[in-house]
């Protein structure tokens, strides 16, 4: 603003002054965004996105249940267990993945109590104001099969994994592709002096994040005419 801020009667001149930047090189690091998992219900109150709930813990210090099912098809969701585990709530992880696919977070998991339900799945929640128990049911080579339990809960938390958030590499010209080793689509070759890295590259690992975003600021800076040493 060059006068709008003032007083009428001492405006003179232009209002407002655009700027319009032109950079050399672009960095989007935008991140990624949790998937949701689809079954019946799911739009009851207390059934939120389980890095929503770490949040709530870490972030405002507020547990969103005491009695909480986690249904994940992923290793992030362990993480949410733990959060909630370690603010004192009683966890039950769901997982439709077999128990030989156990990663470091679900043995920690089991470890701290937390009880895992292997090659299950949620198929649907019930609950009137909010959400109260969820129907699980057996789930192997991509079929749902009989009903296993019910598992009253005060919280459900969800995580169907991460998919990176494309939006601006694609107002840049840029096309996505499917890779199916980390099942998400990822940037394709940039039509613009742009890098995408972290989680919206796909890089969903913080060392691996932090390297190819290392890389990336120091061509930015070699782009803009700086000497720059590339870190060992």
């Amino acid at each position: 603003r060059l006068t709008e801020h003032l007083p009428v009667s001492m405006r003179e001149g232009t209002r407002e002054l655009l700027w319009k930047v032109r950079t050399k090189r672009v960095i989007l690091a935008t991140g990624a965004q949790e998937r949701p998992i689809v079954f019946g219900n799911n739009d009851l109150p207390g059934v939120m996105l389980a890095s929503a709930v770490s949040s709530y813990l870490h972030r405002y210090a507020v547990l969103p249940g005491r009695n909480a099912v986690v249904f994940t098809n992923n290793d992030s969701g362990y993480q949410c267990a733990l959060d909630l585990k370690a603010a004192g709530a009683q966890v039950t992880v769901v997982d439709p993945r077999l128990a030989d696919d156990k990663g470091a977070l679900q043995g920690q998991a089991k470890r701290y109590g937390v009880k895992v339900l292997n090659g299950s799945v949620v198929t649907v929640a019930h609950g009137k104001l909010r959400v109260a128990s969820v129907e699980v049911s057996a789930y192997s080579n991509g079929t749902v099969g009989v009903k296993q339990a019910d598992l009253s809960c005060d919280l459900l938390a969800v995580s169907g994994g991460w998919s990176p958030i494309l939006h601006l590499f694609a107002q840049s010209g840029g096309k996505a592709h499917w890779h199916d080793e980390k099942l998400c689509f990822v940037p394709g070759k940039a039509m613009q002096a742009e890098s995408s890295v972290g989680a919206c590259a796909g890089e969903f690992t913080l060392a691996r994040a932090i390297r190819f975003a290392v890389d990336a600021g120091v061509d930015a800076a070699r782009a803009a005419g700086l000497i720059v040493a590339r870190p060992a």
